[in-house]
């Protein structure tokens, strides 16, 4: 990482190419072998969105490419969340990790963008942007955690 922000390379295309080949090979195993994702259709698809933003935020130098990368990675964390909510049926954890889709994953799309595209100024902003809403999970797990005790309805 501190290598290619050194050197000033960039690896957008090679980045682009891997991320849209991974998506049509997942796409080809669940369709040949006739997967049902089930209840977690949701989430997979707003993880397939996410990376395909990402990886057209490859081609852009404006700012259109940084804004596509913010977006495709917080609609990354939504899908990792509502997979994290799904998986454990843990719904009231959506209270406290809000903090984990919005600044945080601005920062993450900050954070790869500035790496793949050599900018080290967006690396550095989304390290304070993902610092943030690490620190508001932290925060308002603890608060809830701490004063407020959620029973299961039966």
């Amino acid at each position: 990482m501190e290598e290619n922000l050194e050197k000033g390379k960039d690896y957008s295309i090679i980045t682009a190419v891997l991320i849209l080949l991974l998506l049509v090979a997942v796409f080809v195993v669940i369709v040949s072998k006739q997967i049902s994702l089930g209840k977690f259709t949701l989430p997979f698809y707003l993880i397939v969105l996410g990376m395909f933003f990402f990886a057209t935020a490859m081609e852009s130098v404006t700012k259109l490419g940084e804004r596509l990368a913010s977006l495709g990675w917080t609609l990354n964390m939504l899908g990792f969340v509502l997979f994290y909510q799904y998986a454990t049926g843990n719904l009231q954890s959506g209270i406290y990790m809000w903090p984990l889709v919005f600044p945080s994953g601005i920062g993450l799309g900050q954070v790869c963008y500035g790496v793949i595209k050599a900018r080290k100024e967006l690396v550095e902003r989304g390290k304070i942007l993902i610092q943030i809403g690490v620190g508001l999970f932290i925060l308002i797990f603890v608060v809830f955690k701490l004063f407020f005790q959620w029973t299961t309805p039966r």
